[in-house]
């Protein structure tokens, strides 16, 4: 079952999501380096059949994360229908006429909708490695796209790597880590702002309840989030639903310091 926890942002008619699949009970199904290789080519060889472009990878042992974009969903879900039934196949295949499920589901997605779960996801896919404890940093991963980040890797990566090309690699991590794929992402401001509110009230330690009812609290809050947060006093009044007149009040008390 396709599971998808939020709608996408649309940008420049593109969306973004991290995919994930896994094993079924947990199951080792990436465990030696040809099944890792294996899903790989799948996934280069589909993607690029649909248009779709892996913004970043990484293959563990038991499951893998993927950050796609795609301008259509429908072509997601055929492309990891797909690639998951053929991988089930060989894999079944490999070990000796296996039968049953390979994957615990068809795939996992979520739907990336501001800047920074961008650039969160991109650092969390690369960090799976490390958290578990396999390799100390992430380009000693090497099923991951980390090293097409860091562009002086390359070199060393294809010589060890010898099923692959200089082409297929170029490939299957498609205009990764680019400021321009960062600036085309609409920071979502309502995130920004309950983010800002968490560590407003952690800051200040006072209980969440005293900022509808405090009115110097509230200027304090609004003068955080404007000069810290660097959030519009427009988008701070729109997000707390605060009238134009309160909200031209509070902010001549923050001019007047």
């Amino acid at each position: 079952m396709i599971t998808i926890s939020r709608l996408a942002r649309k940008v420049n008619n593109a969306s973004f999501f991290h995919v994930i699949v896994q094993g079924i009970n947990k199951e080792n199904i990436f465990l030696e380096e040809r099944n890792k290789n294996q899903y790989l080519k799948l996934m280069n060889k589909l993607c690029k059949k649909y248009n779709i472009k892996i913004l970043a990878y990484c293959i563990m042992d038991n499951h893998a994360h993927f950050l796609l974009n795609s301008d259509k969903i429908q072509d997601l879900s055929k492309v990891m229908q797909v690639v998951n039934g053929l991988y089930a196949r060989y894999y079944n295949y490999m070990k000796d006429g296996r039968k049953g499920y390979v994957f615990k589901d068809r795939f996992l997605s979520e739907a990336i909708d501001s800047k920074t779960y961008f650039v969160n996801c991109i650092k969390y896919i690369h960090m799976n490695p490390v958290k578990a404890n396999i390799v100390k940093r992430c380009e000693d991963y090497k099923f991951s796209s980390y090293n097409f980040y860091k562009q002086k890797y390359l070199k060393n990566q294809l010589k060890e790597n010898k099923i692959f090309s200089k082409s297929d690699y170029e490939d299957i991590v498609s205009n990764t880590y680019t400021e321009y794929i960062f600036c085309d992402i609409e920071e979502n401001v309502e995130d920004k702002v309950k983010q800002g509110i968490v560590e407003f009230v952690k800051k200040e330690q006072i209980d969440l309840v005293k900022i509808f009812s405090n009115r110097i609290i509230l200027i304090k809050l609004v003068k955080f989030l404007k000069n810290v947060k660097k959030i519009k006093y427009k988008q701070i009044r729109e997000f707390f639903d605060i009238t134009r007149g309160t909200m031209e009040s509070i902010t001549e008390k923050i001019r007047k310091g």
